[in-house]
């Protein structure tokens, strides 16, 4: 039992007011912060608090469990570029009748591309958490999806980054994971869509699998449907 430090007192109490169910997890992820300072996402802005702060963990209190209500995917809301119309009419052979269909369902295709990132993150959180995993909701750690407290003072926390795709890692979260112990997964190979899911680095409750992704991926929005408008 690790005696909590003042920020993570704050936590709790910050968590118990929001959703009581997250308290023990927000309190490590504090905890996390605390020990993995560099790791840290800066909040930006003239009223952004300061890093360690009372007013920093309120603030990531409010994230970490706002990030757990279901969500829409994003409408697209940027204009389509003439020139790729062009292009598909001119190079690919596109009718011209066809151009605006496929502007739309491109703007969508790339709204649900990014959104499985999300998904992704829900579908694994749900069958780690009893490994003491922790799902780092809010994006309060760059480049870290999940924490858990290790086993040994030589290794105090496990850290693990999951992508869809083997190409969606930039170079900078390439950089930060160079001098951390953070272990990489991702769902799959962009050149031949072989998905990975016998490589899953940790423990889970249920095997986690393809199939298991795409029902979860239905069930999430059969939720979405009928819940409440908010």
């Amino acid at each position: 039992m690790f005696a909590e430090s003042h920020l993570e007192v704050v936590a709790r109490q910050a968590m118990a007011a929001l959703d009581p169910t997250l308290e023990d997890e927000f309190v490590t992820l504090i905890a996390f912060l605390e020990e993995n300072p560099e790791l840290a996402r800066v909040r930006r802005g003239r009223n952004a608090p300061q890093l360690g702060s009372e007013a920093h963990v309120l603030l990531e209190a409010h994230r970490f469990s706002a990030s757990r209500n279901l969500r829409n995917p994003s409408v697209p809301a940027t204009v389509p570029d003439v020139a790729v119309s062009k292009v598909l009419e001119a190079y690919y052979g596109v009718q011209n009748s066809e151009l605006d269909r496929i502007k739309i369902e491109h703007q969508l295709s790339m709204a649900a591309e990014g959104f499985v990132g999300d998904l992704l993150e829900r579908y694994i959180a749900a069958n780690v958490r009893d490994h003491g995993w922790i799902w780092c909701s809010g994006e309060a750690v760059r480049h870290v999806d999940f924490v858990r407290r290790g086993s040994t003072t030589a290794m105090p926390w496990e850290t693990l980054q999951v992508k869809n795709r083997d190409n969606s890692e930039n170079s900078s979260s390439s950089a930060i994971r160079a001098g951390t112990p953070i272990q990489k997964w991702h769902r799959s190979k962009s050149r031949t869509g072989e998905t990975c899911w016998d490589e899953f680095p940790a423990a889970t409750s249920n095997p986690l699998t393809e199939d298991g992704f795409l029902i979860f991926i239905d069930d999430y929005f059969g939720q979405l449907r009928y819940s409440p408008a908010r």
